[in-house]
């Protein structure tokens, strides 16, 4: 199959592209700047040679894009925090949702896969993350940009349109090139705090390369719309932080702050976010995630697609050291002190994380 993909830049993206190469389908890459493909998915051995240069947002350059190949996996997508930047977010991703996902339906694209993310179905109080969710989204920007592309996307399902959609966690694993994908970045602050706070808080781990190779798994045509959770491994505060001290080999100490603390906590520094002088990693949103982070059944996608998750161990095996040997994070392993590695927590806003990113 000739296949696009959208947000090919990105980490989801690119993994997901090498993915597509190596099950012998050929890739199309959809960018706004293709000198990035360079620093990025070029770096995993990905033939970067077919581009079509445009914008999600452009409807010409995506149309383009889509003539001439079999199938899509729309993972672009604008991520912003920042309240000050949601009305953009929104216009953006529901604009590029229009423009990718609809005229590929036009087009008779078979399959249309979208690249969604747990929070456009997480509410509080939720045990278990499951596909067939009503659409919720969060308070945020984030959550609600991604329940409004949502909805769209399954009102393309239920006119019969092809449309396979997939629900990621925190997506980590090894960088492509110089992408390590927002959850890095709760990793990369989590090691720098040599803390992770909370009490029934939890990280949920999906590797990478195993979303990658679900996406190539609907990679056939005549099977009509479908959707999976892919949220991973649900990681609470102490097994996480004996995970990240081991893997870094560093100290990692839990500390039980009350996790109603870390929701007012991320509310009062939304108030001054724009005042701050730092990235802000504790936002109101992030905190409801990660304080109240449900299971994933991901099960359907084990059981109809053949897909096999990793040992989150693992994933942070091969997230740790690429963020450390990349500058990406400062951190002291442990020395001659010989003290053992205690419980560690991650950093509010990672959970927000999702597969889609912008890329180009």
């Amino acid at each position: 199959m000739h296949v696009l993909v959208t947000g090919g830049t990105g980490f989801v993206g690119g993994w997901t592209a090498r993915a597509i190469a190596d099950a012998g389908h050929s890739v199309r890459f959809l960018v706004r700047k293709p000198e990035r493909l360079q620093t990025s998915v070029a770096k995993l051995g990905v033939e970067v040679s077919d581009v079509v240069v445009g914008d999600i947002k452009d409807r010409d350059s995506v149309r383009a894009a889509l003539r001439g190949c079999d199938a899509v996996v729309h993972g672009a997508a604008l991520v912003a925090t920042d309240p000050r930047q949601t009305a953009h977010m929104l216009s953006t991703n529901m604009e590029g949702a229009r423009n990718v996902l609809g005229q590929a339906v036009q087009l008779g694209l078979d399959p249309i896969v979208h690249v969604s993310s747990f929070t456009a179905l997480f509410h509080p109080g939720l045990e278990t993350l499951t596909a067939d969710l009503p659409v919720a989204g969060g308070t945020d920007g984030y959550g609600q940009s991604k329940a409004q592309v949502e909805i769209y996307a399954r009102a393309l399902q239920d006119a019969g349109a092809p449309v396979n959609i997939t629900y990621p966690g925190m997506v980590l694993g090894p960088p492509v090139g110089d992408q390590f994908g927002e959850a890095g970045e709760g990793v990369k602050a989590a090691l720098q705090m040599h803390t992770i706070p909370g009490r029934n808080a939890a990280w949920l781990i999906v590797d990478v390369r195993d979303l990658a190779a679900l996406h190539v798994a609907l990679l056939e045509p005549g099977r009509g719309p479908r959707r999976y959770m892919v949220g991973g491994h649900r990681i609470p505060v102490a097994e996480l932080a004996n995970l990240l001290g081991d893997v870094a080999n560093t100290p990692m100490v839990a500390v039980p702050v009350p996790d109603t603390v870390l929701r007012v906590a991320g509310t009062v520094l939304d108030l001054f976010g724009p005042y701050l002088l730092f990235d802000n990693p504790f936002t109101a949103a992030g905190m409801q995630y990660y304080t109240q982070m449900p299971e994933s059944d991901d099960s359907p996608s084990e059981e109809e697609l053949g897909i096999t998750y990793r040992d989150p161990r693992e994933t942070l095996a091969d997230t740790v050291p690429a963020l450390h040997a990349g500058g990406r994070s400062r951190w002291s392993p442990q020395g001659a002190s010989g003290r053992p590695h205690q419980g560690s927590r991650r950093e509010a806003d990672s959970a927000t994380t999702s597969a889609a990113e912008e890329g180009d």
